[in-house]
């Protein structure tokens, strides 16, 4: 049984590195809309026995609601992998098998990586999908659920996590629609050339104008 789990927040310190050309208004309806689309996504998937998202924030959870996806309240005070680590934990008291760590603000995932992603799973190992710059870790599935300690997503996560699978089964997959997460200015600025695959972010783009870099001063 394989579940999806989205780890989330949507309060005013959320996307600060698109600050330079986004209002915080802007930058929590696009992170929103993002977050949106990827829950549409999963919910779309026939392979997933569930949804759940791993959260702190009561928006998140009241979108999750929405959209028919579990929430899983954070009750600690760590980062992202500490989320995430509570989060596999209730999944494998729901009798989860095994998981699929999808980032938020994937605004060009579809169904066909989700379930790419799935396929390339092996009955025990880990599949590692990357950003596109080749550093980061964008999904992350694994089977059994607790078949990795820890995850390390941030910077240089795929670096990390494929040192803590060398001893497993593990699968490099590049997904063209998975690759662009949205933190950057660059990032932004991708999104806006190439448009978006969710209706909602692409939606939230209609109300943005075309960034600009910040000054440079000398």
């Amino acid at each position: 049984m394989l579940w999806a789990l989205v780890p989330a927040k949507l309060g005013p310190a959320v996307k600060t590195r698109l600050g330079a050309v986004l209002s915080p208004d802007q930058r929590l309806a696009l992170a929103r809309a993002m977050l949106c689309d990827v829950f549409t996504v999963l919910t779309s998937s026939p392979s997933l026995a569930g949804i759940a998202v791993v959260t702190r924030d009561d928006a998140v959870a009241t979108l999750a609601e929405e959209i028919g996806v579990t929430t899983l309240r954070e009750t600690h005070a760590g980062g992202l992998n500490e989320g995430v680590a509570q989060g596999i934990a209730a999944l494998r008291a729901r009798g989860a098998s095994g998981v699929l760590v999808v980032m938020g603000d994937l605004p060009n995932l579809t169904a066909a990586d989700v379930a790419q992603t799935i396929a390339a799973l092996p009955e025990r190992g880990v599949v590692l999908v990357p950003s596109r710059d080749g550093t980061g870790t964008n999904m992350l599935a694994a089977r059994p659920a607790d078949v990795l300690p820890a995850t390390s997503f941030g910077p240089g996560s795929l670096a990390l996590h494929r040192a803590a699978t060398v001893s497993l089964p593990t699968v490099l997959l590049p997904l063209r629609g998975a690759a662009l997460d949205v933190d950057t200015v660059d990032d932004l600025e991708m999104l806006l050339r190439g448009g978006a695959a969710g209706e909602a972010t692409r939606d939230a783009l209609a109300d943005l104008t075309p960034p600009r870099p910040p000054e440079r001063i000398g």
